[in-house]
């Protein structure tokens, strides 16, 4: 009863610290929500877990499984249920992917944490030389400490694999990024949806969906200034036709500020409250965070290897 209790309360500690992530990043920004909620969630495991097992006896990867699976369910669904057009305009990704991440990095930062505390434990104890002969340590064999390992070897190797891919898109983004006295800004334009015209994308998908349908088929919704200047913006829906047809049947119209870039006369729209200034700064933020948080996985990994390689070296 208590161990069920523990768990319970676990996963409303994740549907909490979810609900404050997103509230603080709609608040600020997107990025905000792959910074919160990975660290708290990650956090409340490492002492929740200590104490309930201590105390309880409750198994630390059964309170990590109901933690995420549980917690990131009804968290998930909640959101879903409070917001259900994220669904239809792909928003969601905005928030799925940069979390997901967030999330394989921090667990790998924490599964190499308690694999260095397992190693340092299972240290051979000192032993008098003059009086006693060297005797090795029992080792645990037990399938736990096995089990243990391997996952969090494979979570490392995905956590590096990712951070390796997250620190070349950041740092390509960063170079790519034009500064701010590139953009003319052309003032808040007023929008209003004019069509609905089906596009082409690439399937995201993964597994047999992604070798059957290599491509999907998504409804875009033009929008025009309605100042006659000729200005354009397109939103991208999803592969409902009939979600698309109900903003354009709607007519609302969404201002935009129109950044003109120089060298090429060509424009692109942003939120009405963003500047030339602030749209830059905010996606040299956004990519510096990618390229940092990544980087610093990359060489926690190597400080570990070259402790792991030292330690090697001098048992032989």
């Amino acid at each position: 009863m208590k161990k069920a209790a523990a768990l319970l309360f676990s996963v409303l500690f994740y549907i909490a610290a979810f609900a404050l992530a997103f509230i603080c990043a709609s608040k600020q920004n997107l990025l905000y929500f792959a910074c919160i909620l990975p660290p708290v969630v990650a956090l409340y495991f490492v002492i929740a877990g200590n104490i309930f097992a201590h105390q309880l006896g409750l198994n630390r990867w059964l309170l990590w499984f109901v933690l995420n699976l549980a917690g990131g369910i009804c968290s998930w669904g909640l959101l879903i249920a409070c917001f259900p057009h994220i669904l239809f305009n792909g928003f969601i990704l905005f928030y799925l992917v940069p979390v997901t991440v967030a999330f394989v990095i921090v667990w790998a930062v924490v599964g190499i944490g308690f694999l260095c505390v397992s190693q340092w434990k299972q240290r051979p104890a000192s032993t008098d030389t003059t009086e006693q002969s060297f005797v090795a340590a029992p080792k645990r064999t037990g399938a736990g400490i096995e089990t243990f390992t391997g996952i969090v070897r494979v979570i490392s190797i995905m956590g590096l694999i990712l951070s390796i891919a997250c620190f070349i898109l950041g740092v390509k983004e960063i170079a790519t990024i034009h500064p701010a006295s590139d953009y003319e800004d052309m003032g808040v334009h007023t929008f209003s949806p004019y069509k609905v015209l089906p596009h082409t994308v690439e399937n995201h998908a993964t597994g047999r969906d992604k070798r059957n349908n290599p491509t999907k088929t998504v409804y875009v919704v033009y929008y025009q200034a309605s100042d006659g200047t000729g200005y354009q913006w397109k939103l991208e829906t999803s592969n409902d036709k009939n979600y698309a047809n109900q903003i354009l049947a709607k007519g609302d119209s969404v201002d935009r500020r129109v950044l003109s870039i120089k060298e090429n006369e060509k424009y692109m729209t942003v939120d009405a409250d963003l500047t030339a200034d602030t749209y830059v700064a905010g996606q040299q933020k956004r990519y510096l965070w990618m390229a940092g948080l990544s980087g610093s996985y990359l060489l926690l990994c190597f400080a570990v290897w070259l402790v792991m390689k030292r330690r090697t070296i001098a048992k032989m």
